[in-house]
This record gives C-alpha cells, sequence and structure tokens, in this order.
C-alpha cells in the first residue's frame, strides 16, 4: 500500500469511542479511547495496538495524526515525497558532487577506445582514494559538508565516468575464456597463435644476436602532461599532452625514444613514420643489415597503408629487406615495455613544469648496459608519408571474405618495389593483391613534404587553463606557454 492507501485503511479500521472512565477531569486530556481492526476473510477482528501497527510498518504518530486531520492527504509517491522532506539538503550535496566531477578535466576521445560512451578522467588520480581525498578537500575549502565515501563512488558510476588507466591491451579471447564465454577450442586456437608469435620473436632475437640483422621493439608510451605537480589547482584544468615513441634494439639493448607535444604533432600514421625511418636511417648508415620491426597490432600506428609505404621507400632506398611482425593482440609485452617502466619509476616524486624535462628524466632512467637516447621534437621533423603512395592498400585481399587488414601477421618490404604477407606465420608468403607504382617513378623520402607547415593550436579553454597553472610554475616556465599557438573559440 501507499499513503493514500494507508491513509484511507487506518481511517475506516481504527474507532475512536469516548472514554468510559475518567479519574481526574481537571488534569487529563484525553477524551476518548482507540479499537483496532484487522479484516480477516471479510470477517473484522479487533487487535491490540501493537499487532495493528506492526501488521501496517507504522509508528503511532501516524495515526494520531490521520485521525485528527483526516481531510489532509499525503502525497501519493512515497519514494519522491519522503527523500525531499527527509534530506533537503542532500541534492545540493549531488549536485555539488556531480559539478566537481563535471569540472576535471577528461581525456580526448583518441586516447581511449573507438566506440564507448565513457569519459575518462587526465591521469592525475591513481585510484579512486586519491579522488575522493581531493573532493574532500575542495569540500573543507568551501566549508560544506561532504558525502560518504560509498555514495560518492556510486555518483561517480552513475555519471560513467573512469579512471584513465593506459595499460597493454588486455586478452578479451583469455578474459571470454575464464568467464565461458567462448569454446575450449578457439581459446586453444589463441594459445597456439600466442606461442606461436613468442617463438617466431626468439627466433628473430636469436638471428640478431649473431650479426645477421637489426631486431626492433616498439610502442608508445602512456600519455603524459605538462605540467604535472602535486598541487591541487592542476586537478581542474586541462594540461598538455605529452607522447614518448620508443625503440628498442633486442641485440645491442640500445634505446631511442621520441619525444614530442601535442601543440608538435598529432598521433596520426605519418608521425610514427617519420620516427621509425629516422631511426633506421641512422642504424643503416653504420651496418646495413636486414630490418624486423615487432609490435602490436594497433591499426593507426603499426599497421596501416602510410607507415608500410614509408618503410617501402626506405627498404628501396637502402636496398634492403625490412620486415614487420605483429604479436596476438592482448600478449604484446615486448622489451620497450622496460623502458617505459624505467621511465616512470623515475618519475616517481617528480614535478614536471616543461615538456622537455620528460625527456632529460628519461636520458637518466638506465645507466647499465648505456643510457637511454632521447631526443624532442618538434613539427619541422615529421614528413608526410601519406601522399604519392606507392601501394594504396596494405589489404590482403579485394573481395568479400577475403582476409583483411587486421589479420595481417607479417608484411615484408623488398628492395623490388613489391609488399608481401603472411596471414599466419606457419604460411608462405604471398605479394599484395595490388599493383603498386613503378619503382623508377618513386620520389626519395628526402623529397616528401613536410607534415606541418607551423605548430597546432590547442583549444582556448586548454590555452587558458596553462595560463591560471603559471601561477603554480617558476617564472623562467611561463614564456613557454605564453607563446603556445591557440584557437581563439
Amino acid at each position: 500500500m501507499n499513503w493514500e492507501q494507508r491513509r484511507s485503511f487506518i481511517t475506516s479500521h481504527v474507532n475512536k469511542v469516548p472514554k468510559k472512565v475518567t479519574k481526574n477531569p481537571e488534569s487529563s486530556k484525553r477524551t476518548d479511547s482507540r479499537t483496532y481492526v484487522l479484516t480477516i476473510d471479510n470477517v473484522r477482528h479487533q487487535v491490540c495496538k501493537k499487532m495493528f501497527l506492526a501488521t501496517l510498518g507504522i509508528k503511532d504518530w501516524f495515526i494520531r495524526y490521520w485521525l485528527t486531520k483526516t481531510d489532509c492527504a499525503m502525497p501519493p509517491d512515497v519514494s519522491t515525497s519522503t527523500s525531499n522532506r527527509r534530506n533537503p539538503g542532500k541534492i545540493e550535496d549531488h549536485k555539488h558532487v556531480e559539478k566537481f566531477l563535471a569540472d576535471l578535466p577528461k581525456m580526448p576521445s583518441h586516447y581511449c577506445r573507438a566506440k564507448t560512451s565513457r569519459e575518462y578522467l587526465e591521469p592525475i588520480f591513481s585510484n579512486m582514494t586519491q579522488l575522493y581525498h581531493a573532493y574532500k578537500d575542495n569540500c573543507e575549502l568551501e566549508g560544506r559538508e561532504c558525502l560518504g565515501r560509498k555514495l560518492f563512488d556510486k555518483l561517480f558510476l552513475k555519471l560513467n565516468l573512469s579512471l584513465f588507466h593506459p595499460k597493454k591491451d588486455q586478452c578479451d579471447v583469455c578474459c571470454s575464456h575464464k568467464t565461458g564465454n567462448i569454446t575450449d577450442e578457439e581459446y586453444s586456437q589463441h594459445v597456439l597463435k600466442k606461442d606461436r608469435a613468442r617463438k617466431e620473436k626468439d627466433t628473430d632475437k636469436g638471428i640478431a644476436q649473431s650479426g645477421a640483422c637489426h631486431v626492433f621493439t616498439q610502442d608508445v608510451e602512456s600519455v603524459k602532461l605538462a605540467p604535472y605537480l602535486q598541487a591541487s589547482a592542476i586537478y581542474y584544468k586541462t594540461k598538455l599532452c605529452v607522447h614518448n615513441f620508443t625503440l628498442y634494439n633486442i641485440a645491442t639493448k640500445e634505446v631511442m625514444c621520441y619525444w614530442f607535444d601535442e601543440s608538435n604533432s598529432t598521433l596520426e600514421a605519418s608521425v610514427f613514420a617519420s620516427c621509425l625511418v629516422d631511426h633506421l636511417e641512422k642504424v643503416l648508415s653504420i651496418k646495413l643489415l636486414p630490418v624486423v620491426l615487432y609490435s602490436d597490432g594497433c591499426c593507426a600506428q603499426n599497421r596501416n597503408v602510410t607507415l608500410s609505404n614509408a618503410l617501402l621507400r626506405l627498404a628501396i632506398e637502402k636496398n634492403i629487406l625490412i620486415t614487420q611482425k605483429y604479436l596476438e593482440k592482448g600478449h604484446t609485452h615486448m622489451e620497450c615495455d622496460s623502458v617505459h617502466s624505467a621511465i616512470e619509476c623515475k618519475l616517481k616524486g617528480k614535478e614536471i613544469y616543461l615538456p622537455h624535462q620528460y625527456m632529460a628524466i628519461s636520458k637518466t632512467a638506465r645507466s647499465d648496459p648505456m643510457p637511454y637516447e632521447a631526443r624532442y621534437l618538434d613539427y619541422s621533423f615529421f614528413t608526410d608519408f601519406s601522399k604519392e603512395l606507392i601501394y594504396k592498400s596494405i589489404r590482403p585481399g579485394k573481395k568479400a571474405g577475403d582476409p583483411v587488414v587486421t589479420d595481417l601477421r607479417m608484411l615484408e618490404y623488398r628492395p623490388n618495389g613489391t609488399i608481401w604477407y603472411k596471414v599466419s606465420f606457419d604460411d608462405d608468403l604471398h605479394p599484395l593483391p595490388h599493383r603498386p607504382t613503378p619503382i623508377n617513378s618513386i620520389k626519395q623520402i628526402n623529397s616528401l613534404q613536410k607534415l606541418y607547415a607551423a605548430r597546432i593550436s590547442i583549444t582556448k579553454r586548454k590555452y587558458q587553463d596553462l595560463q591560471d597553472l603559471k601561477s603554480v610554475l617558476p617564472s623562467n616556465c611561463h614564456s613557454f606557454y605564453d607563446d603556445l599557438p591557440h584557437s581563439n573559440h
């Protein structure tokens, strides 16, 4: 029963009768007695007050109120009326939490999953406890009472928010097998692919250590922010994104880190191709050997037509064989990950005022067998490899049902201007089913256009936030943020 039904029931099942005996008329305020009735099988039975109250789940004051003011009806919707009557200040507290979370800067969508409605906070909080403490500090600053942790977490999830935890891709197949969503046969095939990719990499590592080829692993470190401080002022301000593309030579253990920020480059394929070609040209100028590259299967970064054309141009110019190989999704841990881990350890407890400090710190992250090399790039470094393509597509098929780009396990770039592929490491090599540009009409790499003519503008809000953050930065850092190009809308 709702409150209106209970009120009607009580007024019809509680009878007021005059008092039979009054010992002291002057001091007695009660003028009547009450009898309580419950109906069972259409028969009315008188019961005691305790049983009557327990049956309806109400308190005695409800009966007194409804019997003395029978013309006053209760609102029919108890879920709304009671919450507003009981917690008139809670609505404002909830709104304050929502505003606090809404004001925190979010990661741009291209750092998250391609299709998601969830928003991710910038990586300034490593866990929910840190976020809740920041909320409590905010409440203390504004002189208001803070909500409990449980309710705070509930509102956080209700707003479809999440902390940004960049990490290696988790294996969907392994997770699905644990929950019983795929068959043992499918899982066994997945494990075979994983083990086969690892075996292929171990074989190439042995060849590289014998001096017969160069073998590299490559990946991008999780996004960094500048400035990065312990001050609470940074919580509500958007910051400059900084990236590190890393190459690790398996045989020599030499490492190259290419650092750049969002005012000098985006994350398009030509950016990674420029870094890769630059490093390989230096290595090949010292020792001209075939090259093998290992990476995950990220299409925007490692498995796309722009990067493939850049590597093919290099293979033609240097007259060598260059091979790309892709590890099984969810099992892509490589030697270059140890570089990122070492840099993360070196960054602990340090404050970053300017983006190029990341480069300086990465150089000191390892001493044995040799320090990491690092370089900070500006917009003029990058070459546009997306124009004048030798191959228009790297799809290993043409018609419906044929393999697609994500099926590729190996791409081989030959000095004769052709690309060969495998969709399984145990398959034979096949030429891509697309006609390439004749080799005699291919331009040299150094004749290609630059990717950017000037620095890239950041948003007006980000520029203003960075200006606000100058109050917690040393004065000799202010000019860098003043000179950042930005839009006016």
